[in-house]
């Protein structure tokens, strides 16, 4: 699909999904920023699992009537956190966001004064960001990061590793963020945590890959569908002056209001 194309599409599903939920999304959702989210993972279902799109737009508008405002929430006090723990980057510094999406967190970034690279090997992704004017794209995977070593102070690695699998490999992705990070560079890695992908699994990825953890904050829990819980988390860490393996430093769980 030429971008065009795809950016057609989205902006389709963006206005069905406007028309579906006008009355079922609650006055304190953020419904801009929801309709933008599902838009984009509807287009990702058709891209990428092969999805009929009449069948992805209806799935997703369940989805969005049933957690939008969970969803909400849960990004209100991710924002939240991440604004606190971003302070401890100098303003002006070079930070990269590995998986960046369509830019989700870009306006964090500006209110903070820092200079984010955006990386994203979804075409729709790419296209989004320039047409909200970001600057500093790059469209490439996090398992070869087209930057010399030693290149970032800090990184930001959202919603990515759980999708470990055939088509992404985390232990690499982790790799290259690792490679690119400068001795003691700063690393926030944001992650759903379930049955398929622990904390355990999480840390000890990180800690293998040559991360020292600091921190582990807690910040919401989402029920699913299935009637389990899925725990969102935060992990601070640094690249390891010597590479070698370290435990977690500290751990806690908070909920930010």
């Amino acid at each position: 699909m030429e971008s065009s194309e795809e950016l057609a599409l989205y902006d389709l599903t963006r206005q069905r999904l406007c028309d579906a939920l006008a009355d079922q999304l609650l006055s304190h959702t953020d419904i801009e920023n929801s309709l933008t989210a599902y838009a984009y993972w509807v287009c990702t279902a058709v891209r990428k699992r092969g999805m009929d799109w009449d069948t992805a737009l209806c799935e997703y508008t369940r989805r969005a009537a049933r957690d939008a405002e969970h969803e909400t929430e849960a990004e209100h006090r991710e924002c939240a956190l991440l604004r606190r723990a971003l302070r401890a980057v100098p303003e002006h510094t070079l930070l990269l966001d590995v998986g960046a999406g369509w830019g989700r967190l870009a306006s964090l970034y500006f209110e903070l004064n820092l200079c984010a690279v955006f990386v994203e090997p979804a075409d729709l992704g790419v296209q989004l960001m320039r047409r909200n004017r970001l600057d500093r794209i790059v469209r490439a995977v996090g398992e070869a990061l087209p930057f010399p070593s030693s290149t970032f102070s800090a990184a930001l690695l959202g919603w990515v590793l759980h999708h470990d699998s055939f088509d992404l490999d985390a232990a690499a992705i982790v790799h290259q963020v690792a490679r690119v990070l400068t001795t003691d560079g700063l690393l926030f890695s944001i992650e759903p945590l379930g049955t398929d992908f622990t904390l355990g699994k999480w840390t000890a990825l990180l800690v293998q890959c040559g991360v020292e953890l600091d921190e582990v904050q807690e910040f919401f829990q989402m029920p699913t569908p299935r009637g389990e819980i899925e725990r969102y988390a935060l992990v601070i860490g640094k690249k390891s002056c010597d590479g070698s393996e370290r435990g977690v430093a500290n751990v806690s769980s908070q909920s930010i209001p």
